[in-house]
């Protein structure tokens, strides 16, 4: 009974769970909000530039986050990385 009232709860106040109407629904104003207001074709050509000028940097990151799984580190595995609720 406990743990019911611990989960997180929307604005409403019911847990929505997997498919939260209300998240999505947020994200999706945000979204349009930021389109709306923004030259994304600008921001994209940005985006482009900076993987090129530091291609190396986002390479050594991208090997890095693929060289382990979740739970192969050894911190994963000391607890040290779990979510503090």
């Amino acid at each position: 009974m406990d743990d019911i009232k611990k989960r997180p709860q929307s604005p409403g106040g019911l847990n929505e769970g997997e498919g939260n109407k209300t998240a999505d629904k947020k994200y999706r104003q945000g979204a349009t909000d930021f389109a709306q207001r923004t030259d994304t074709l600008q921001k994209g050509l940005e985006a482009e530039r900076e993987v090129e000028n530091y291609r190396d940097e986002y390479d050594a990151a991208e090997k890095a986050g693929k060289s382990h799984g979740v739970g192969d580190l050894e911190s994963d595995l000391r607890g040290q990385n779990d979510r503090k609720r």
